[in-house]
């Protein structure tokens, strides 16, 4: 998120660990290039990418309101307080914070700084958003959180928190490429990829191969889309 995640996708460096209508592919499916790929990527996450690998930083101004899928919908987040580290520093804090999941496009190595239209049509909601510090394998990405205030207690609200802990995923090109992709927009549809094998095992030998944990708390609220 070009405003709330800017600090923690700063710091990810530092405190790393370690949909809908496409065709699903199958965790056997992801061969060795992949399998070099996530190498890459977590290397880049442990802070072993050099300056030529790092994100221009933004243009400073009035804070900008990111969109973000929560059950399905698009609804709007903006926050400046970033807290490092929470996971070692405010433990219990981070246990009640609910995911915020940094969806990723494969294409940050390849798309130039320019916006991008995948094969189906469909355009990052950061397209591309430069976080400082953030590899430019991270900056085409979707921002996916657990709910939001207004959906009722079956549709998420009962799980929506001001913290949010921030978890990193990546597409994989075939299955971000496929002309019927369309993105996850829920935890939900975000488990059911992961199982269909639609993400590059970037946290090889962690609890969840394809999840990179940051360990940064952020507080953003929900916002209209006009604040």
């Amino acid at each position: 998120m070009r405003t709330c995640v800017r600090g923690a996708l700063a710091l990810i460096t530092i405190v790393t660990v370690g949909c809908g209508g496409s065709s699903p592919l199958q965790p056997d499916r992801v061969n060795s290039a992949q399998s070099s790929q996530a190498q890459a990527l977590s290397s880049s996450s442990n802070g072993m990418a050099t300056s030529s690998t790092m994100a221009a930083p933004p243009a400073t101004g009035k804070p900008e309101i990111d969109p973000t899928y929560a059950n399905g919908t698009t609804v709007y987040m903006i926050g400046p307080h970033l807290i490092v580290n929470a996971r070692a520093t405010q433990p219990n804090l981070y246990a009640k914070a609910e995911e915020l999941y940094l969806v990723v496009y494969p294409q940050g190595a390849t798309g130039g700084g320019a916006p991008i239209t995948l094969p189906s049509g469909y355009q990052p909601q950061c397209n591309p958003c430069f976080h400082p510090g953030l590899p430019v394998q991270f900056v085409y990405h979707d921002h996916v959180i657990t709910g939001a205030p207004g959906m009722g207690n079956n549709g998420t609200a009962g799980e929506f928190k001001a913290p949010w802990k921030i978890i990193l995923l990546m597409y994989t090109p075939e299955y971000s490429g496929a002309k019927n992709f369309t993105p996850v927009k829920s935890e939900a549809e975000l488990d059911a990829a992961e199982k269909a094998g639609a993400f590059v095992p970037i946290n090889q030998g962690g609890g969840n191969p394809y999840e990179i944990e940051t360990g940064n708390v952020l507080i953003c609220p929900i916002v209209s889309s006009h604040a």
